[in-house]
């Protein structure tokens, strides 16, 4: 995979700050709106290659942009297994993790950038 480790960090942060926001207040902003699109965003930004998630999903990056051409991304997720856009970000979220750990991060180290971004992340809320 030749996405760069910052890359990766920051989409770890996105999956994570998306599984932890279990209800509908912490997945909103200030102003009502719904986080979801924007997490979508930076996603596809980051994989634009779709890279991650064609490898998460069992097929190549050319053949999932051929599914997402006829069909919507739900309906590939559920063709290759994933009932719901959260298991599918969990998925994502323990591949980012494997990665990682093939480049020698340790769990610690993951966890604690982790919390660091997170924590930042709501001071400025």
């Amino acid at each position: 995979m030749k996405i760069a480790t910052k890359t990766l960090v920051s989409l770890l942060i996105i999956t994570a700050l998306t599984i932890s926001s279990s209800s509908f207040a912490s997945a909103t902003n200030g102003n009502g709106m719904r986080r979801e699109p924007r997490i979508e965003r930076i996603t596809r930004k980051h994989d634009r290659k779709l890279e991650l998630t064609a490898d998460i999903l069992g097929i190549s990056s050319e053949q999932l942009k051929e599914e997402l051409k006829v069909s919507s991304f739900d309906q590939v997720l559920k063709k290759h297994g994933f009932k719901t856009r959260e298991d599918f970000r969990t998925a994502l979220s323990g591949k980012i993790k494997d990665e990682l750990k093939k480049r020698g991060w340790s769990d610690e180290k993951i966890q604690k950038v982790v919390d660091h971004r997170l924590a930042r992340m709501h001071e400025k809320d």
